[in-house]
């Protein structure tokens, strides 16, 4: 089975880089990028599929990334993580597969990123 490729974007590059390394751990191909500004080229250099995405980074705003993660891939799922619980996320999380509260536990992103895989498979 081939490994399922990540794409983590999230402007705190210590905590970024230790998730991408926890995850390449446990055996999935993880790539993370600490800028919006990098997140396209990232994302088409990798062809991730599935996409953890920061909902508050700098230099962004999430339905306008989101919107341009699934214009390079519209297959991809996006599963957003954030520290704030905030009720006027519908909008965005609707076009986004899960969203997660930080600190977020290793094992419920993994169950998240194997369930988006499956979607992407067409198994759910």
């Amino acid at each position: 089975m081939a490994q399922t490729r990540l794409l983590i974007i999230d402007d705190e590059e210590d905590y970024a880089s230790a998730l991408a390394e926890r995850l390449r751990m446990r055996n999935f191909g993880a790539v993370a990028v600490y800028e919006a500004k990098d997140a396209r080229a990232a994302a088409e250099q990798s062809h991730p599929d599935v996409i953890v995405l920061d909902l508050f980074m700098p230099g962004m705003e999430a339905k306008d990334m989101i919107k341009t993660l699934k214009d390079i891939d519209p297959e991809v799922e996006i599963i957003i993580v954030s520290g704030h619980a905030l009720p006027s996320l519908a909008e965005i999380t609707q076009t986004a597969f899960s969203y997660i509260i930080k600190p977020i536990d290793i094992n419920e992103l993994i169950e998240k990123i194997n369930e988006a895989v499956l979607k992407k498979k067409g198994a759910m």
